[in-house]
């Protein structure tokens, strides 16, 4: 199976778009997740030191990552591009006029811009809402100039473990997203001819007050279950009810645990 057939059958882009567009309003009361995998993401060197070069923002959301890169890096234009409509409301104005060169809906798999204009593409955690990776890489690489520099994050594969064994012992349905694993993330950057590919892993571990608090800042921040396998119909309170006494097994001093697999990309496109 190729990687952009997996992607392909895991999620609705419409889907992913009314999200996004239902969570804006009240999204960065829920997004210190994104923000500290943000922040890690621009420690790499790779990610620095890109001043007067042109960068594009893929999944801006509300512009935290976009202001950080004009703030950080003194690049000469950023850009904002967001396949929710709400999101880059919120950005226009948090970015103000003089911080962001444009502001852009639209989708990652076709990106409405020329051949060879970016220097950098960032994202943080957007590509796992994609439908086709390789899609979304090739459109970067053709976006990016000779030796332009593709930094993004995403969700692996360990990511709310916790959430999913507890679902799994209660009925067979797809409760929790999917996300694929280092070495597919690799294979599909080299067949869309990125070289130099680092990536690095960090296993985050938020705690909550209950688990029907940790599904709450999911749906927040725009990330419940959007798997096309998931139980269309309202889930059965017994296996509803099973699911809570599963998780609050797991619970500690601290509350009960979510773990959040960070995936942090670097790749290069030849010259």
């Amino acid at each position: 199976m190729s990687v952009g057939g997996f992607q392909k059958v895991t999620y609705s882009k419409e889907m992913v778009r009314q999200s996004f567009d239902s969570a804006s309003q009240n999204y960065n009361e829920h997004t210190s997740l994104q923000r500290l995998i943000g922040d890690r993401l621009l420690l790499h060197k790779k990610a620095q030191n890109h001043a007067n070069q042109s960068v594009l923002d893929i999944g801006a959301g509300t512009g935290y990552l976009t202001k950080k890169l004009f703030e950080l890096n003194e690049v000469k234009d950023v850009y904002a591009l967001d396949i929710a409509i709400g999101m880059l409301k919120h950005a226009r104005h948090y970015l103000g006029t003089s911080q962001a060169k444009g502001v852009i809906c639209a989708d990652a798999e076709k990106l409405p811009l020329n051949d060879g204009v970016m220097d950098v593409i960032y994202s943080n955690l957007a590509f796992q809402w994609c439908e086709n990776l390789e899609k979304v890489f090739a459109q970067a690489h053709r976006v990016l100039q000779p030796k332009g520099l593709f930094v993004f994050s995403t969700f692996g594969p360990a990511t709310l473990t916790e959430l999913k064994s507890s679902w799994q012992q209660s009925d067979k349905a797809v409760h929790v997203n999917s996300f694929v694993g280092e070495e597919v993330i690799r294979q599909a950057l080299q067949r869309a001819g990125f070289y130099d590919i680092t990536i690095l892993t960090d296993n985050i571990v938020n705690y909550y007050s209950s688990p029907k608090q940790l599904m709450v800042s999911l749906k927040g921040m725009g990330a419940h279950n959007m798997n096309q396998g998931r139980r269309l119909g309202l889930t059965g309170v017994k296996s509803f009810k099973a699911m809570l006494k599963a998780y609050e097994s797991l619970r500690t001093e601290q509350g009960v645990p979510a773990t959040f697999q960070a995936v942090y990309v670097y790749a290069k496109k030849g010259e």
